[in-house]
């Protein structure tokens, strides 16, 4: 494979249903639509579906049935609220436990990036596609990541250390929403400094939001992020009418254009890929050229 591409899904309420090839229900439509788009060069990608939901839904909807016992209105928004608000409500770091929310989603990150590796070699390009929260949720663990690694060497499985991290796309995505608490705002360093030189040339970080999209935001805006951040992009998905709504948060999965932006940018990665190669036995000193690896910061 000369390309993985890790998606994360953001709030709401999402089922744990699997296909054959064990891709999540949620991403299971825009899968299709890359690989429809990619044709041939799809055979090239490796895809994993990065799950977490399943943290925050039980407590969430637990108590949603305690809920009906009591005289409140508006149950269908109620529910709506509960379960948006209540996974980015959950998803924070407690400094007294450390058997917390925060850490449970990220090791769900971290079972989604292991499978994927799986399939790939440690030095494979890696592409994140992340919508929402879960924008935020794979930057808290790019940032918690950066720190564990030794810069600016390669980790010997740079891949698992998000060092071959060379697009992350994020759409209808909250990160600003994050950020009023800190003064400065610093952003994750982008991309990953075990890239090839060609690869960090077409490394990017694109940011898309539906101008419709309440939870969707710009992020070039935000203090930082202009450094890393290459296009924010408004793009109006779902039908006529969803689009024109706060209903398009729901729409980028499936819509053909927000797959053809997508499909573009893994056109060029691929482009930008060296060819695939096997990874040197342990006892076998140092990498080979092949590898392009380098030790100076992207």
């Amino acid at each position: 494979m000369k390309l993985a591409v890790a998606i994360i899904h953001g709030i709401g309420n999402q089922q744990d249903a699997r296909n054959l090839e064990g891709q999540h229900a949620f991403a299971q439509g825009l899968i299709a639509g890359l690989r429809k788009r990619l044709g041939v060069e799809a055979e090239d990608v490796a895809f994993q579906s990065l799950y977490w939901a399943n943290v925050l839904d039980k407590r969430e909807l637990a108590y949603l049935e305690k809920l009906e016992q009591e005289p409140v209105r508006w149950r269908w928004m109620r529910r709506m609220v509960t379960l948006f608000l209540g996974d980015a409500g959950g998803y924070r770091k407690v400094s007294q436990a450390y058997d917390n929310t925060y850490e449970q989603v990220h090791q769900c990150m971290r079972n989604g990036l292991n499978a994927l590796r799986a399939k790939v070699e440690p030095n494979t390009p890696l592409v994140v596609l992340a919508h929402s929260l879960g924008g935020h949720i794979i930057s808290n663990y790019i940032w918690d990541q950066q720190k564990l690694n030794a810069t600016p060497s390669c980790p010997r499985d740079p891949f698992l250390a998000m060092e071959t991290l060379a697009c992350l796309v994020t759409f209808g995505c909250n990160i600003p929403l994050f950020t009023f608490a800190y003064d400065p705002v610093q952003p994750i360093r982008f991309p990953g400094h075990c890239l090839d030189e060609r690869l960090t040339r077409a490394a990017r970080w694109l940011n898309v939001y539906a101008p419709a999209d309440l939870l969707g935001y710009p992020l070039r805006p935000v203090q930082g992020y202009a450094a890393v951040v290459h296009e924010d992009r408004p793009l109006a998905v779902g039908s006529w009418f969803r689009r024109h709504t706060p209903l398009s948060h729901l729409e980028y999965w499936n819509d053909a254009r927000f797959q053809d932006y997508i499909a573009r940018h893994l056109r060029d990665m691929l482009n930008a890929c060296p060819a695939p190669y096997m990874t040197p036995e342990p006892d076998q000193p140092g990498l080979p050229s092949s590898l392009g690896v380098h030790s100076s910061t992207a």
